[in-house]
């Protein structure tokens, strides 16, 4: 299994001391070629802080929804999770279109 990150300074080298390689990014531009690069060298799960990920949004629901791999995993920053961050129930329910009960 292949991991990468793609994210802020501070996560990128947290995932670091855990083995993980990483791409730091400042901007949207940065963001999307370095998920584009990871799809192409296929990576088995992409971390990504949610900040950044909402940056490229729309690019991640194409993987997400277009592609087997990789398995995209949105983590909290270093400034903490976010308000409006998507429930998995809610995930589940826009990629297959089942509600589930929790």
């Amino acid at each position: 299994m292949q991991f990468f990150v793609i994210g802020d300074e501070d996560t990128v080298i947290g995932f670091r001391f855990a083995g993980i390689a990483g791409k730091v990014v400042a901007d949207r531009q940065e963001a999307v070629a370095a998920l584009d690069a990871s799809v192409r060298r296929s990576d088995t799960v992409v971390i990504v802080p949610e900040a950044v990920a909402e940056l490229i949004r729309g690019e991640i629901d194409g993987v997400r929804f277009g592609e087997t791999l990789p398995l995209i995993v949105e983590v909290p920053g270093p400034e903490g999770p976010r308000a409006e961050t998507p429930s998995l129930f809610r995930l589940i329910r826009e990629a297959v279109g089942i509600k589930l009960e929790s």
